[in-house]
């Protein structure tokens, strides 16, 4: 084999393998801001996109002592579901630009918005969602790095 098609190879196999690296650079879980909530990103059930499912929230139970529901969802039928377990962010692949983009649910206003999502150093990632030209963003920090921070 001619070292220019060794090369050749050898890049082609580094660039088919970068989605499966940066996917492993958000895999985990991520304190939102106020560490509120712990959002675990991992393969969605398709095994080709990318998921986001809170894992805990701080204030998980209401008044009364029961699990915090989507009471906001738009679909009167989903308004009881359990948010500790709600995926709310979806769909999201690799963008050539570095990141991922795919779609994020508030369930504060019951909305899914465009959502993108990038790694910021070691421990902090960056997701945005945005409808039409107006965008609301977020830094979410490694839970295992908030938890050593507390010690």
């Amino acid at each position: 084999m001619s070292p220019l098609r060794a090369l050749f190879l050898s890049l082609a196999f580094v660039a088919a393998l970068h989605p499966a690296q940066a996917a492993d650079e958000v895999f985990g879980r991520w304190a939102t801001p106020g560490v509120s909530a712990v959002v675990e990103l991992a393969p969605c059930h398709d095994g080709l996109t990318l998921c986001g499912t809170i894992r805990w929230l701080w204030d998980a139970l209401d008044e009364r002592g029961r699990p915090r529901v989507d009471a906001q969802n738009a679909d009167t039928g989903l308004r009881t579901r359990p948010l500790v377990g709600l995926t709310i962010l979806s769909g999201l692949k690799a963008d050539p630009a570095g990141g991922w983009q795919g779609r994020i649910y508030n369930p504060e206003d019951g909305q899914t918005y465009r959502a993108t999502v990038k790694r910021r150093g070691a421990d902090t990632l960056v997701v945005e969602g945005c409808v039409l030209i107006v965008c609301s963003k977020q830094v979410w920090r490694k839970a295992t790095s908030v938890a050593e921070a507390l010690r």
